[in-house]
């Protein structure tokens, strides 16, 4: 790279985010929720005494590393020393790299630890300095991506944004920098400034209090233009790098299930299926991977999340309830399978991530070479390779395989000459085989953090596996996890946003209580427990009192700004857009508990969120979409009272109908949709529209029959 300063030299981090409209210099001050009772030691790296797996991977770096505080820098920094201020996660690749190539070189230690204040912060910790850093080097260069590397002037507003460097690039930067700040610091100062005004315009919203008329087209109209820049042979849109993003895959069920299309179904099915057996499943121990760095899904980035996976379960539990494909069944028996053996704790919850490299490099725990594949298909290579889309005449990487599975099992067994369960056996041989190979290598880095927010999405993702396959394991997990989060992670009416070592810390964020309340209400759906419409309320009602916003409809993304600005987050990223749940909360809430004021907070929200509909820019918004259509068709109120209305509420649930809003329950209730429809030694189906019933059954056939009708 010619000049390390230049806005468009450094896009290389752990993947590329979305371009930001306009390119502006954006400089932010960041405050954190949390402080220390002791001055720092600055002449020492302080990671040691962190639980961060994160930050512990830096532990051992010369340089002298710093958790992030900004008042403690702020009062530590007698010397007004430039901050440098590195942020990642623990199954971050690039940041690995860097860490290696960079961050372990001593001369680049010796120009940190005499010149700048060095800070470490675990995006995962602290995604509200995550979410600024990087919307600030978005709108610098454009792009962004992890490691998220900035340099800042002493009171936390950058001036530098990049993503990964090597040691000669990070030099040239800092020298750069350090340089201006010593012979002209007003130049560096006097660009500091303007950000005060650009940030606080990047988190604001037009408003306008006329109601928009929620009628289909809305949707019709924005899923036209999204679908033009769909994958039609892979699935997914058209990139060079490929992430699933399960919300949008959602959204597009929802809508072809309200609004039948041909063309729109057909592309969502097969996209679906080819995910299922591509590269980014882990064929062989199960589960999915963060993203391919292919557009055909072959090679995937080998760190696996604990947010992708739950929403997986979402996707093809709802997938099967739909089209009942063996496949996806599997893929999410597979992937339950995987979590509970490799990513549950002791106590039900679920750690946070699994790293994409071992000692050997990224992947190579899961890959294997032309040797190896041989070994293990003996007299079987044609079939094997066959089987696992492996072409031996094309490793990546020069000598590597990762394995994939045909698309049609028929043919295979046509092909061959084989009986379904020859090619069962062989399958068992071969993943055998396989598994020996595996155990002689280093199993990658598990990052043990449990984050509230992805947790209670993993709740809910285990529900729908109960509903679409009433298997009670995934009920025992949710309740077990979910049972975590309360007792662990819930003090009083306030959530916290980690758990690590024994400790839970951080204050929780929009996400975390907006996919708590999510996880609870599910969990009232599927069981009728009303302790978990109880919690659902009280969370509602402290998220509400901490995020609320008076400038506009929406929540704020921590309780308090962010020194002079708010966070404000509406569209949907890798996991659904928090503002979209807690919309979605409200709405729910207010017609289960007949609320006023969370129907008017919802309906608000949407009002706000309606005018993002337009020109194809409602792809990014599919969590809203969901709920906007629940107000652009029929939706029905279906509620089961009796002694039997969890046995019949089971059956109810395993089909997928996205506009029904369901309640059960198995003795008298005085909640709105319950009161005066329980009667003893009978128990009965009734579907409602706005709260005017049909005449109840007693079958659930009779009852979808209704619905259709």
């Amino acid at each position: 790279m010619n000049n390390p300063l230049s806005p468009t030299a450094l896009f290389s981090g752990c993947y590329t985010l979305k371009r930001v409209a306009a390119v502006i210099p954006i400089f932010l001050m960041i405050s954190i929720f949390f402080s220390c009772t002791s001055e720092p030691q600055l002449n020492r790296n302080n990671l040691d005494l962190e639980t961060s797996a994160y930050l512990l991977q830096h532990a051992n770096n010369p340089i002298h590393w710093q958790r992030w505080n900004e008042n403690l820098y702020g009062n530590s920094n007698k010397e007004e020393k430039l901050l440098v201020v590195s942020i990642g996660y623990s199954s971050c690749h690039w940041c690995h790299v860097m860490e290696e190539e960079t961050f372990e070189n001593e001369e680049v230690a010796t120009f940190m630890n005499d010149k700048f204040i060095s800070i470490k912060v675990d995006r995962e910790e602290n995604p509200e300095i995550d979410n600024i850093y990087m919307t600030a080097t978005q709108m610098m260069t454009g792009s962004g991506g992890w490691p998220l590397n900035v340099v800042c002037l002493p009171d936390g507003r950058p001036v530098y944004g990049g993503t990964y460097h090597t040691k000669d690039q990070w030099l040239e930067v800092l020298g750069k920098i350090q340089k201006l700040y010593e012979n002209d610091k007003t130049q560096l100062y006097g660009f500091a400034e303007k950000v005060e005004k650009g940030i606080q315009e990047v988190n604001q919203f037009e408003y306008t209090q006329e109601a928009p008329a929620f009628e289909p087209d809305l949707l019709t109209n924005e899923m036209a233009y999204w679908s033009r820049e769909w994958d039609r042979v892979y699935g997914g849109e058209q990139q060079t790098q490929k992430f699933i993003t399960p919300v949008k895959f959602n959204y597009i069920q929802q809508y072809q299930f309200l609004n039948p299309n041909p063309d729109i179904e057909s592309y969502w099915e097969h996209a679906l299926i080819t995910i299922a057996n591509s590269g980014i499943f882990d064929q062989l121990e199960g589960g999915f991977f963060r993203y391919t760095v292919d557009p055909k899904w072959e090679i995937p980035h080998f760190e696996k999340m604990l947010y992708d996976n739950a929403q997986l379960l979402t996707l093809y539990a709802n997938a099967y309830k739909q089209y009942k494909n063996p496949l996806f069944k599997k893929r999410v028996y597979q992937t339950f399978d995987f979590l509970n053996q490799k990513m549950e704790n002791s106590e039900g919850a679920f750690y946070s991530a699994i790293d994409a490299d071992n000692n050997e490099g990224e992947g190579r725990y899961y890959v294997f070479d032309e040797k190896e594949i041989k070994r293990v298909a003996g007299e079987d290579l044609t079939l094997l390779a066959d089987y696992y889309k492996i072409d031996l005449n094309k490793p990546f990487e020069e000598s590597f395989f990762h394995l994939q599975q045909h698309d049609s099992l028929q043919t295979i067994l046509k092909k061959y000459g084989l009986s379904e369960q020859e090619l069962i056996q062989k399958k068992v041989e071969w993943e055998s085989a396989f598994e020996n190979l595996k155990q002689q290598r280093e199993f990658p880095l598990i990052d043990n953090k449990i984050i509230t927010s992805w947790n209670a999405q993993l709740v809910s993702g285990l529900l729908t596996a109960y509903e679409a396959f009433q298997e009670d394991a995934f009920l025992k997990q949710a309740e077990a996890t979910y049972r975590f989060i309360q007792n662990q992670l819930v003090d009083g009416k306030n959530i916290l946003h980690t758990f690590q070592n024994g400790e839970a810390k951080l204050e929780g964020n929009l996400e975390d209580y907006a996919f708590t309340i999510q996880a609870a209400l599910a969990l009232y759906k599927n069981t009728g427990n009303i302790d978990y419409l109880n919690q659902a309320d009280k969370l509602t009602k402290t998220a509400i009192q901490k995020f609320e916003n008076p400038d506009n409809p929406f929540f704020t993304f921590t309780e308090n700004p962010v020194l002079f600005s708010n966070i404000i987050a509406v569209d949907d990223n890798v996991i659904p857009s928090a503002n979209a749940i807690m919309a979605e909360n409200l709405w729910l809430l207010g017609e289960l508990l007949d609320t006023e004021q969370y129907k008017e907070k919802a309906q608000k929200m949407l009002e706000g969120i309606s005018s993002y509909f337009s020109g194809g820019r409602g792809s990014d918004y599919s969590q809203w979409a969901q709920l906007i259509s629940k107000k652009a068709y029929s939706v029905k109120e279906v509620v089961i009272v009796g002694t039997h209305a969890k046995e019949l509420a089971r059956e109810f649930q395993s089909h997928y109908l996205p506009h029904v809003v369901f309640q059960m329950s198995e003795e008298a209730s005085e909640l709105p949709l319950l009161k005066d429809r329980y009667f003893e030694e009978e128990t009965l189906i009734y579907v409602c529209e706005n709260k005017v019933c049909l005449r109840p059954v007693k079958t659930v056939t009779e009852a979808l029959k209704q619905i259709q009708d």
